[in-house]
């Protein structure tokens, strides 16, 4: 027998869920490992609503419970690379559509993962600093710092001040409607 999400948890995984998604999707970088932590976060927020609800930012706990599922699942990847590469060679992996402004992104990626993940929370999920910090479980100082530092070395490595703005997304659609952003010093 199917249980009803309540009323408030269904309006708010609506107006939520596609957020998550896409800042989940860039950081997984594979669209089905980031609907499956995605999905996890918000089955695990269900499970808690009454707690969840009553908390100050229930999008906050999900983002921090997409965070912490997407790293367990990348250092279990860890160990099954480890153990394949004992066994032979490795299948072949077939790699998605690359987002637009491959090259944006591809820089993103190379960032450490503090400044990465501040970038995703800010930039894709639109997130206010605030609740980044308390996604991550840091101050604001550190998320503003990750930001400006990310912002720094995004412009040095992009070698363009406006191939970034400071605009956040403009839609939660998913990696296909990010906006670039632009560094500023």
């Amino acid at each position: 027998m199917a249980v009803r999400a309540p009323d408030d948890f269904t309006a708010w995984y609506a107006s939520e869920h596609a957020r998550v998604l896409a800042s989940m999707r860039v950081l997984a970088r594979d669209p089905h490992v980031a609907a499956e932590v995605t999905d996890e976060a918000f089955a695990r927020a269900l499970a808690r609503w009454s707690r969840v609800s009553t908390m100050a930012s229930p999008t906050g706990w999900t983002y921090r419970v997409a965070l912490n599922v997407l790293r367990r699942r990348h250092r279990r990847s860890g160990t099954e690379r480890t153990a394949l590469a004992r066994t032979g060679p490795r299948p072949e992996s077939v790699d998605g559509p690359e987002p637009p402004d491959a090259h944006v992104w591809a820089a993103v990626a190379a960032l450490p993962e503090k400044q990465q993940r501040a970038v995703v929370l800010r930039y894709v999920a639109d997130l206010p600093e605030a609740a980044i910090a308390a996604a991550l479980g840091v101050s604001r100082g550190t998320v503003a710092s990750n930001l400006s530092d990310a912002r720094r070395t995004l412009a040095a490595a992009l070698g363009d001040p406006d191939a970034v703005t400071d605009e956040p997304a403009a839609s939660a659609g998913g990696v296909d409607d990010v906006q670039t952003t632009e560094v500023t010093r």
